[in-house]
């Protein structure tokens, strides 16, 4: 077309491009450059339309936000900066369709509201080549569903017979467990049903305040630093570090007391060789692990987790703990802290969760324990106390970024559930889901680590003579104690 413009898409909004998926969304932080990607992928579809007979690639696009303002002040500003009417084709007002037309391309490009009954009406009526909802999460399930029965609608099979039809979103973070959160995270909208997953390729952008943050070169140096200036640490892991929101549908255990930026590392957690590894570990069908030390300066670091789902104890050790230990921390001491009722025998043998520790890490010399209650109130109050900060003011736990389980869990997923029938009250205790399996593996952690009776110096692998590296001993006044650990 006259006039280009030469257009580079960051790396997650090529990854999108690529895709073929008849759904892809992409999600990110604002100003990442997703809703000009989409504008991009529109444009290069209808150049990638089959011909018809005649030799014109012919397509028909809905681009969908969820107000007539929404729309005008954003979505059509950035079609119109990059696809200014009179280069590539013709605006028409009181039509609200672009008219793409260039080479061998004739394009509608048809913009609507979902403000009223009459607007949806109007965008559930049309036969459609592709859609693009911009800012998707703003978009009713029912209005997503309705809008995929319209594709492969236009043209007609029996003038052009294959060609790509899809559809296409841009979004900021959703809520947890919404509509679009199981979409974008593959899971079924009924969870006890598998055929209610949906299809979707999903893109995420990484954090606006990371090293790796995409279309920085458009942006101003201080852009994210500045726009995260006086905001809670909820909104700038939803609109900066592109996280989903909380779920409003229960009560986040550690809500208030957890802070994404004073927890969670920016960087990778450096290992320390040869100081004792402390594994706090859930068994059962769903069986999680945390791996963490207690460094010199007194902070206490989660470097990683294992999270599995419907594997026996035996498989969750050979392919997930014992990899994990060879290549991260080979020549450090070993200290398993487990749920007490670990101790008990499996149903299916003689052995039990504790034993097969023991058997499988003797050669090391491990220490294998079970936690001293897994009365949940003491559980909860040693992570509390693990939430807390030193004198200094620098937080006690820091967490590596790639314990993403654990992050969610903190943040907003291992939460109290609503009572049912009411708007208001939740449960006593922490409702069981897939995150609440490592956040009890970090509940007996937390209740070695801030015991106050730890020292590095009892532990020592057999094959090792450095058994503490630090030449400190944690004295029983260890000002993380907690009265109620029980060592």
């Amino acid at each position: 077309m006259s006039g280009d413009r030469v257009y580079t898409p960051p790396p997650t909004v090529r990854q999108f491009m690529k895709s073929d998926g008849f759904m892809r969304i992409i999600q990110g932080p604002v100003g990442s450059g997703k809703s000009v990607g989409c504008v991009m992928e529109v444009v290069r579809r209808c150049q990638q339309m089959t011909p018809g007979s005649d030799g014109v690639r012919r397509s028909r696009w809905a681009i969908v936000r969820n107000t007539a303002n929404q729309l005008k002040d954003t979505t059509l500003k950035t079609w119109f900066e990059w696809i200014p009417p009179g280069v590539a084709g013709t605006w028409k007002e009181s039509e609200k369709t672009f008219f793409l037309e260039f080479g061998d391309v004739k394009a509608e490009i048809l913009f609507r509201p979902l403000d009223s009954p009459d607007d949806v009406r109007r965008v559930l009526s049309l036969e459609l080549t592709g859609v693009w909802c911009n800012e998707w999460r703003e978009i009713p399930r029912e209005i997503t569903e309705a809008l995929q029965g319209r594709l492969r609608r236009y043209p007609s099979r029996a003038s052009v017979k294959d060609y790509w039809s899809g559809f296409i979103g841009d979004t900021n973070p959703p809520e947890v467990d919404s509509y679009h959160f199981k979409v974008m995270e593959h899971v079924p909208l009924d969870v006890e049903d598998p055929n209610t997953l949906v299809v979707c390729d999903t893109f995420k952008q990484p954090s606006g305040l990371s090293p790796e943050a995409e279309n920085r070169d458009n942006l101003h140096p201080d852009y994210y630093t500045d726009l995260a200036k006086g905001k809670t640490d909820d909104w700038v892991g939803q609109y900066i570090r592109g996280e989903y929101a909380p779920s409003l549908s229960g009560v986040p255990v550690f809500g208030k007391l957890f802070k994404h930026v004073k927890h969670v590392s920016p960087t990778a957690l450096e290992v320390y060789a040869k100081s004792p590894v402390i594994l706090g570990l859930d068994f059962g069908r769903t069986p999680a692990a945390v791996f963490g030390q207690i460094t010199q300066d007194g902070h206490i670091n989660i470097i990683r987790e294992a999270v599995e789902f419907d594997m026996g104890m035996d498989r969750f050790i050979k392919y997930h703990l014992r990899p994990k230990l060879r290549t991260l921390f080979p020549d450090n001491p070993l200290i398993f802290i487990g749920d007490p009722a670990g101790v008990k025998r499996n149903d299916t043998d003689e052995g039990s969760c504790m034993k097969m520790l023991r058997d499988e890490f003797k050669s090391e010399g491990a220490t294998v324990k079970g936690a001293p209650t897994n009365y949940i109130t003491p559980r909860l109050q040693a992570v509390e106390s693990l939430l807390g900060y030193h004198p200094d003011g620098t937080p006690i736990l820091r967490i590596d970024p790639s314990c993403t389980w654990l992050i969610d869990g903190l943040r907003s997923k291992y939460r109290y559930a609503l009572m049912k029938n009411k708007d208001s009250d939740h449960q006593d205790t922490p409702e069981k889901n897939k995150w609440s399996h490592v956040s009890d593996a970090l509940q007996y952690f937390a209740l070695f680590a801030m015991s106050g009776k730890y020292d590095p110096g009892y532990y020592r692998r057999e094959d090792k003579v450095d058994i503490n590296p630090f030449n400190m001993i944690f004295p029983k006044g260890n000002p993380h104690s907690t009265r109620h650990a029980g060592y």
